[in-house]
C-alpha cells in the first residue's frame, strides 16, 4: 500500500512539473480594427438653414450614423414615409407662421445614400394636433436651442 501512494505521489509530481509554463501565460490579442472614422457630411450651418423664414425654432436635434453609408439607420416623421440610409439628419420643432396664426411644426434636413451617392432632402409636417418623429440607430450629436 506504501507502493502505491508513493507510485501516485510521483505521478501527481510529475504531472506538475511535466507541464509546459507556456500555456498558464496569457496570450497577446491581436488589435481589434479601429472604427471608421464619421464621415464628412454636408450639414447646413447659420444663416443657410433649411426652412422658411416663417418659422421659428425652439429645440434642434442632429443625429449622424456611424454605419458605413447609413445602412439600417433611418428616421420617419409620419405621416411622411420613411427615409433609410440616413447618414446624417438635423431636426428643428417650433412653429410655423401661416397668416395671421401659428401652428406647431418641424422640419428636416436629411443627408441620405440613395445606392450611388449621398444626397439631401428636406421636409416638413405642420399641425395643430400632435407632431413627432422617430430615428432609428442614429446617434445624437447635439440636442437644445437651435444654433
Amino acid at each position: 500500500m506504501n507502493n502505491s501512494s508513493s507510485f501516485a505521489a510521483l505521478l501527481v509530481g510529475a504531472l506538475m512539473v511535466g507541464t509546459p509554463a507556456t500555456s498558464a501565460l496569457a496570450q497577446v490579442r491581436p488589435l481589434p480594427n479601429p472604427p471608421e472614422a464619421a464621415p464628412e457630411i454636408p450639414i447646413p450651418m447659420p444663416p443657410n438653414q433649411p426652412y422658411p423664414s416663417t418659422f421659428r425654432p425652439s429645440f434642434q436635434w442632429n443625429y449622424v450614423c456611424s454605419r458605413s453609408k447609413g445602412a439600417g439607420c433611418a428616421i420617419s416623421c409620419p405621416p411622411n414615409s420613411a427615409i433609410s440610409s440616413v447618414a446624417a439628419a438635423q431636426v428643428w420643432l417650433g412653429v410655423s407662421e401661416l397668416g395671421n396664426t401659428t401652428a406647431p411644426a418641424i422640419y428636416y434636413y436629411v443627408v441620405y445614400y440613395n445606392g450611388a451617392e449621398n444626397v439631401v432632402g428636406t421636409g416638413f409636417l405642420q399641425s395643430t394636433r400632435s407632431l413627432a418623429c422617430q430615428v432609428l440607430a442614429l446617434k445624437v450629436t447635439y440636442s437644445g436651442p437651435p444654433k
